[in-house]
């Protein structure tokens, strides 16, 4: 697997950790492995940005799913969740969505140029 999928599904698995005990057991694997992909990269220059690209991976992935989240009213604690969702104000969160994952792909762009890997080539993609 990509080092920048890897990080992409370890910031997710974060998110979930929270609420699952099984992805919270699963989580640790993934940190063990987060462990030496940060020390090979914190050596090289590109430690920094490596860094900073997996921080905004991680504030992409809230985002996103939050905006599901609250779509799903998923969470009744939630503010968000208390409102009602017409069509269009579940189409001006789509959108939001598809504004984060523009953020998520850039940050995965920057992930495989550090690691020195493959970027993902999606043609006429929404999301480029």
């Amino acid at each position: 697997m990509k080092t920048s999928d890897f990080l992409d599904r370890l910031t997710i698995l974060r998110m979930k950790a929270r609420l699952d005990d099984s992805a919270s057991r699963e989580l640790t694997g993934y940190l063990d492995e987060l462990r030496k992909i940060l020390d090979d990269q914190c050596l090289a220059t590109s430690g920094v940005e490596m860094v900073v690209a997996i921080m905004q991976l991680a504030e992409a992935n809230a985002k996103i799913w939050l905006t599901e989240a609250a779509i799903r009213k998923e969470f009744p604690e939630d503010p968000s969740a208390s409102e009602e969702m017409d069509l269009e104000e579940i189409g001006r969160r789509a959108l939001q969505i598809r504004a984060y994952n523009r953020l998520r792909i850039d940050a995965k762009k920057i992930i495989d140029a550090v690691s020195g890997e493959e970027p993902d080539n999606k043609v006429e993609h929404a999301s480029e």
